[in-house]
């Protein structure tokens, strides 16, 4: 039985349920970057979903994401990626976050897998893939795509779900993903267990099953509330592009300003443009001696009349540490420099 088809339209009318399906082995292939396959399946993800939606007349209709599993990594990957899709050729790759009001995560390892499910999921292969290995607690993969969802989740109503029953594999049973990590503490976010394993936690007998009920309720909440609010956001979404395109308009008339003074003037400007590709995460704290060493290894800001060597600076340290926020951080702190 598919929930989605033989026992949702019976409670919620005029909604359209989409499936995004997509090969395991393209994301366990030896040799596969992990995070780099995320990403593009998160493209994949924003890009299928705008066009079905442009195709079908439904652009600014509500998003209700429901995520199984690694499915949920996926979602948040894309969410983050459409959420900084702003330049004018690509703005309506936005309207996916623009238009999401609620996630239901059911068994989603936002804080990773531990080593023991890792083992007991690979008993009869030669060993963990790299895939697997990434979804690992702590992984640097899952800490960035932490850091890129965690400044969105605000926008989103958000309902975690965890297994109850362990799964039996051979001699062992274990918890796929367990509830420390399936329902972390956030704050805001609705949370419930669900009797099932992992692979039966979104298998319903009827619509009487004790675990369809919470799912069930919580979709017809969201349905109910989603509309006025997606209307509002596009409202705002509207009138903040207008704001930034007239921002870039004046920034761009004040640079060609500053171009030709600069040019009459003895000394070229330096560092009008800092380009930096993502925001470093708001839950960043410390590191002031490292990035005073930085600053002091670095040396002087050169003007590139002088015609300098590039400087490189080699930044360091296990997986999961932070190389990738404290370069994000000195930079934003120091792009005036």
């Amino acid at each position: 039985m598919l929930w989605l088809r033989d026992l949702l339209p019976a409670y919620l009318r005029h909604f359209r349920a989409l499936v995004y399906s997509y090969k395991i082995e393209a994301l366990t292939s030896p040799g596969v970057d992990s995070a780099q396959s995320v990403l593009a399946h998160a493209n994949n993800i924003v890009a299928e979903l705008c066009a079905d939606r442009q195709l079908e007349n439904a652009f600014d209709r509500p998003i209700i994401f429901v995520c199984h599993g690694f499915g949920g990594i996926l979602a948040k990957r894309a969410l983050a990626y459409s959420s900084s899709r702003e330049a004018r050729g690509v703005e309506h790759l936005k309207s996916i976050y623009t238009c999401t009001y609620a996630i239901l995560f059911l068994g989603t390892p936002h804080n990773g897998i531990s080593k023991d499910s890792l083992l007991a999921r690979n008993l009869h292969s030669v060993g963990p893939n790299q895939f697997m290995i990434s979804l690992l607690r702590g992984s640097e993969m899952l800490n960035e795509i932490n850091d890129q969802f965690a400044p969105l989740m605000k926008q989103f109503s958000i309902y975690n779900f965890w297994e109850e029953l362990k799964t039996q594999a051979g001699p062992n049973a274990f918890y796929v993903v367990d509830q420390e990590s399936a329902a972390p503490a956030w704050d805001n976010v609705e949370k419930c267990g669900l009797l099932g394993t992992h692979s039966s936690m979104t298998k319903f007998r009827d619509r009487t099953d004790r675990r369809f009920r919470p799912i069930l309720e919580a979709l017809s909440r969201y349905s109910r509330s989603a509309p006025a609010l997606i209307k509002s956001r596009w409202q705002k979404e509207a009138a903040l592009m207008v704001r930034k395109r007239q921002q870039a308009a004046n920034e761009l008339l004040e640079s060609q300003h500053h171009l030709q003074l600069s040019l009459e003037a003895t000394d070229t400007a330096y560092n009008e443009w800092c380009l930096i590709p993502r925001k470093p995460s708001t839950y960043f704290t410390g590191r002031q001696q490292h990035a005073r060493d930085v600053q002091r290894m670095l040396g002087s800001a050169q003007s590139p009349n002088t015609h300098a060597k590039t400087s490189v600076l080699v930044i360091y340290g296990l997986g999961g540490s932070g190389k990738t926020q404290f370069c994000l951080k000195y930079v934003e702190d120091n792009k005036h420099k």
